[in-house]
């Protein structure tokens, strides 16, 4: 990696805005994730959690899940597609007690091939969740010959698994899993409605008598996800309309939204036959809710891209805005904004477009690409413009046109500091809609990780990378996030942005922390990278907050192993600082002070110029502190140091 990230975060240059949208300054790769409500992934996530639980009607099954979960440690989850089974998952695990452990999805995907269920990834109390739903048959014929050994560290460490079958697979369950199992059915469409309307500020005995097409349509068992959409619009449809007509209108309009938009949809693009029609037809539609000016740019640029030929009539005789949005049922409201009339109209267009017009993907993905950088638009219209345009291409199976788009907007750093932070929050909010996909998430994992081992990396992608790393990625994978930021922080030059980030993921989680101790051990061990003795020694620098992660850690020997490391390859003013924390800690604390000595003197590994080295520093440390007493806590521990270094050497 090249020197130009820190000269950017560091640089005096300041950034120049010619637009009439936001200006955003990113100083943090982690701000490139804030929405424009300033929430982060990780807040999102948490939300997200609190807005399931809320709503989430347990289904018939569950309790006998949750009594094995608690009596055994683990529980392997059946239902059928749409029913709910991943968010049964995640209630299961978030109402156990959370003591120390964290909640961690593992991914057997990615980076390695067999074993797919690495045991040293699970902590004490940990709750581990294995989302198989979505695997072919022959990985679930692999993880399952791992599954017996894996949970055995899961009993030994308190752990908690739960594990969702593949779809329609549950029939090749090992015999010796049976007894894990819990089957459970779809909870009624009905209930979750209910549930979601008086959550909605919907009185309760408004929903008591359900409109008879309302009734019909969830007596179809539509996939649980489906009904919340229909809640969603339920809930849009009252407040757009809370007049005459009450519940059985609202009804009957977020029925609509869910049911009879794609043949709306499909016939008003047929009746518009004209290409500025439908260009302005799906401008609207991807930018629904941005200012007028921005829509009539991105339509005449969407023109430009397919090649459409200019319009010959003088711009006089032309329709204006407000007529040309009425021909296809949007509006212009007092702020300049515009939105279709119809409730989800706007998506079963997009849906539409992508579906039925597969040789212009690659045309809408160039305009995206362009569109993203208009000055009229805000940053939500940005990421919501982001949003829809992933939702498509995962949709319809073109996740490269994500990873084009990315690459093309942290490709090259324009002189316009804004115009860079806009490219980079799109590069950024891209990835982060991929990461988080059910389907399409390991093919990013997957992706984010070849991109963090190229050497020659560009220097926008890496800042992009630290930012989904350690906010995306660390949500629910946090073990895969660490990993790419290692290797990410192994590479970066002038800057510590990825050293930074990988230390902070791990400083509040003893399991990741003692992973990372373990990857810099073998690391430097294999001499490969440099920058794993100066990762070593910042994560050494860390220890005072937390002198348990040394003494009570089991990794003696790694700790003692990477300060040999330091104290060979880098020069005293590299590592005395870190050094003089510890012995700080030492002399302080009596509960810490034999385990951290004793990992100073194992790190000599018996040689008597390294054990010098460290007496030295030990004994200008001591003498630092200025005491005219010749028993200060210092003198004492220096005292001690030299007996348990003459005890090591024999003497």
């Amino acid at each position: 990696m090249s020197e130009r990230i820190g000269s950017f975060l560091a640089g005096g240059h300041g950034p120049v805005h010619t637009g009439d949208g936001d200006q955003i300054i990113i100083n943090d790769p982690s701000e490139l994730l804030r929405n424009a409500h300033g929430q982060t992934p990780r807040t999102i996530a948490e939300d997200q959690l609190r807005w399931l639980r809320q709503r989430f009607v347990p289904p018939s099954g569950l309790d006998e899940a949750r009594k094995l979960l608690r009596q055994s440690g683990t529980v392997l989850l059946n239902g059928d597609p749409g029913s709910g089974r991943h968010s049964a998952a995640q209630m299961l695990l978030h109402e156990l007690a959370k003591d120390e452990g964290t909640f961690h999805e593992l991914t057997p995907e990615g980076e390695r091939k067999k074993p797919y269920l690495i045991a040293d990834h699970i902590g004490e109390n940990d709750r581990l969740l294995l989302n198989m739903s979505t695997r072919d048959e022959s990985l679930w014929s692999d993880v399952q010959d791992e599954l017996s050994s894996f949970r055995q560290t899961v009993v030994e460490r308190r752990a908690h698994l739960v594990v969702v079958f593949p779809d329609r697979l549950a029939h090749r369950l090992d015999p010796p899993f049976q007894r894990f199992r819990a089957d459970i059915d779809r909870p009624s469409g009905r209930e979750v409605l209910r549930r979601y309307a008086r959550l909605s500020g919907i009185a309760p005995d408004e929903t008591a008598v359900l409109p008879a097409d309302l009734v019909s349509y969830l007596d179809r068992n539509p996939p649980l996800r489906d009904i919340a959409v229909l809640a969603h619009y339920l809930a849009r449809a009252r407040t757009a309309s809370p007049g005459p007509g009450g519940f059985p209108k609202w009804c009957d309009e977020a029925l609509g939204a869910v049911t009879d938009r794609a043949k709306q949809a499909a016939d008003d693009v047929a009746s518009l036959r004209g290409g500025p029609q439908r260009a302005l037809l799906l401008s609207t539609a991807m930018l629904h809710g941005a200012h007028a000016d921005a829509v009539h740019r991105a339509t005449r640029d969407l023109l430009r891209t397919v090649g459409h030929p200019d319009d010959p009539v003088p711009p006089l005789e032309r329709a204006d805005l407000a007529e040309r949005f009425r021909s296809i049922n949007a509006e212009r409201d007092a702020k300049g904004e515009v939105r279709f009339t119809g409730l989800g109209y706007a998506p079963a267009v997009r849906t539409h477009f992508w579906a039925m017009m597969p040789e212009l993907r690659r045309h809408f993905r160039v305009w995206v690409g362009s569109t993203v950088e208009l000055r009229t638009l805000t940053q939500d219209n940005r990421d919501r413009l982001i949003a829809r345009f992933a939702e498509q291409c995962l949709r319809t199976e073109r996740p490269g046109d994500l990873v084009t788009l990315v690459e093309q907007w942290t490709g090259s750093a324009p002189a316009d500091a804004s115009l860079r932070t806009i490219r980079q929050r799109a590069a950024a909010h891209s990835l982060e809609h991929g990461l988080t996909h059910e389907s399409w998430g390991h093919y990013f994992r997957t992706k984010t990780y070849d991109w963090s081992r190229e050497r020659r990396l560009a220097p926008g992608l890496a800042e992009v990378l630290v930012g989904v790393c350690g906010e995306v990625m660390a949500v629910r994978y946090p073990d895969q996030a660490m990993v790419r930021l290692h290797h990410l922080a192994r590479r970066e030059r002038g800057t510590t942005t990825a050293r930074d980030a990988l230390l902070r993921l791990v400083s509040d989680d003893r399991r990741l922390h003692h992973r990372l101790l373990d990857r810099l051990d073998r690391g430097i061990a294999l001499a490969e990278w440099p920058a794993d003795v100066d990762l070593f020694l910042a994560l050494a620098d860390s220890v005072p907050t937390r002198p348990s992660l040394v003494t009570g850690s089991g990794m003696r020997r790694q700790w003692a192993a990477c300060w040999r490391a330091a104290l060979q390859l880098r020069p005293r003013g590299a590592w005395s600082a870190p050094m003089e924390r510890w012995l700080a800690v030492a002399s302080e604390d009596s509960r810490y002070r034999e385990g951290l000595l004793s990992v100073l003197v194992d790190s000599g590994g018996g040689r008597s110029d390294l054990l010098s080295l460290l007496y030295v520093a030990t004994r200008d440390w001591a003498r630092s502190a200025g005491s005219p007493s010749d028993h200060s806590p210092r003198t004492d521990l220096a005292d001690r140091f030299l007996q348990m270094i003459d005890a090591a050497q024999g003497l």
